[in-house]
């Protein structure tokens, strides 16, 4: 990915802080260990709570959260994945659960469901469709650093992701 040259020094700030990975020999241990060592702890300092592969930003009126989502053809050598952002009315989130008795209590942000979280003032989205590169796939490769990636990634968090869920009326829009 090409960062853009303002956010070059934002990305190079966020390199320098992230700890080093060890070697690994697949693709997926890259990932495991770039998501368990250098993403998690960072957005965790940023205030997230970490649930598996998604992140929750604490709110009382909203489900806000970021899910990392492995794409299924994924190798040995690599391994490609992308990062949804989900911010929907937690008073939705329970009609539409009243109505459709199969949806969990919270929402996962790297599941689709058929409801339309724009119209009650809610995000779904791709990260890099935030950014602005919607053809953009993250991917990490067997026995190679994932720093870059991860600073890249946690930039584009930082940017797009931060400031919506931060600030985000604690009032939503419900449709009437």
């Amino acid at each position: 990915m090409s960062v853009p040259f303002v956010e070059r020094g934002r990305s190079r700030r966020l390199r320098a802080e992230l700890p080093e990975i060890a070697t690994e020999p697949s693709a997926r241990r890259v990932y495991r260990a770039m998501l368990d060592v250098q993403v998690a702890p960072m957005l965790e300092s940023w205030g997230f709570v970490r649930e598996a592969d998604a992140f929750r930003w604490p709110s009382e009126v909203w489900h806000l959260g970021l899910g990392f989502a492995p794409l299924a053809w994924g190798t040995v050598g690599a391994l490609r994945f992308d990062v949804h952002v989900l911010a929907v009315p937690r008073e939705a989130w329970a009609q539409w659960r009243g109505l459709e008795a199969g949806l969990p209590e919270t929402p996962d942000p790297t599941v689709y469901v058929p409801r339309d979280v724009a119209s009650v003032g809610g995000v779904r989205a791709r990260l890099r469709e935030l950014l602005g590169t919607p053809d953009l796939r993250w991917s990490v490769h067997a026995g190679a650093d994932p720093t870059q990636v991860a600073a890249e990634v946690l930039t584009g968090v930082q940017r797009r992701v931060l400031p919506a869920f931060a600030g985000r009326s604690e009032v939503p829009r419900i449709a009437s």
